[in-house]
């Protein structure tokens, strides 16, 4: 006998791709923090320099100098919670 309504469709109960210890000191969030900007740099560079002259480059090349920007100040603030810098 054929079933006149279908099963529902089941439930995937999606995962992230990480999770973020909420316990994590937060020297060691920020050393993470530069080492995912430091990636970033590295993979917008290589890019930019396969790509050079072409359009939209400079909008990388904007893009690099706010992620470095970013990697100097989470480092400024890494090395004032270890009393390096007053």
């Amino acid at each position: 006998m054929n079933k006149l309504v279908p099963d529902p469709p089941t439930k995937f109960i999606s995962q992230p791709f990480y999770t973020i210890n909420k316990d994590m000191p937060s020297s060691e969030a920020l050393l993470y923090v530069v080492q995912l900007l430091r990636g970033i740099e590295d993979t917008l560079d290589e890019y930019i320099c396969g790509n050079a002259g072409e359009p939209g480059i400079g909008m990388l090349v904007n893009s690099v100098h706010n992620v470095q920007m970013g990697r100097a100040l989470a480092e400024l603030v890494l090395t004032r919670g270890a009393g390096e810098i007053t």
